[in-house]
């Protein structure tokens, strides 16, 4: 993922939920989780924050990658939705 031996993503096709939340989790080796507005997880979140983990990233690191997300796609969704 974060180094240079590791395959790319094809991210064409990722689609992130409209709406969702980070929920932290008391599993050390999953600390933290994004939920769709189901309350499903996403599942490729859930495994690039296995692949975070792997790395021995810090719970912190993991949750403000997914706080990231949260960010990044619901102004995209304040712009599109029709009034």
């Amino acid at each position: 993922m974060l180094q240079g031996d590791v395959p790319e993503r094809d991210l064409a096709t990722f689609v992130l939920p409209e709406l969702g939340r980070l929920q932290e989790t008391s599993d050390q080796w999953a600390p933290y989780q994004l939920l769709d507005q189901d309350g499903a997880v996403v599942d490729p979140v859930r495994l690039f924050f296995a692949e975070l983990q792997a790395e021995n990233k810090p719970a912190s690191t993991v949750r403000s990658y997914g706080m990231d997300l949260l960010r990044w796609w619901r102004p995209v969704n304040c712009t599109m939705s029709q009034s």
